[in-house]
């Protein structure tokens, strides 16, 4: 009991944030988030992908607390935790 709680303080003192992703028409992967540091946009995702993704990407769609399912969003947008993302190239 209270490993949930555990983990969000973890989290929470290491100052980062877990951010999943999905392919465009398939589910999340929920099972591999990428870890990183609060504050990180898309573009510090997918540079976190590839090297060369920032400048390939047309544009990324989110699903998470507060916005709209599959709501576009700029490459500036900083992500919060367990947002899921979508990369478009």
């Amino acid at each position: 009991e209270g490993l949930d709680a555990i983990r969000r303080r973890v989290f929470e003192r290491l100052k980062v944030i877990r951010v999943c992703t999905k392919a465009p028409g398939k589910e999340p992967d929920l099972s591999r988030p990428f870890v990183l540091p609060i504050g990180a946009t898309v573009r510090d995702l997918a540079k976190h992908i590839h090297k060369d993704m920032p400048e390939k990407m047309k544009f990324a769609r989110i699903w998470g607390a507060g916005k709209f399912d599959g709501q576009k969003v700029p490459r500036d947008y900083r992500l919060n935790d367990m947002d899921i993302i979508e990369i478009q190239v």
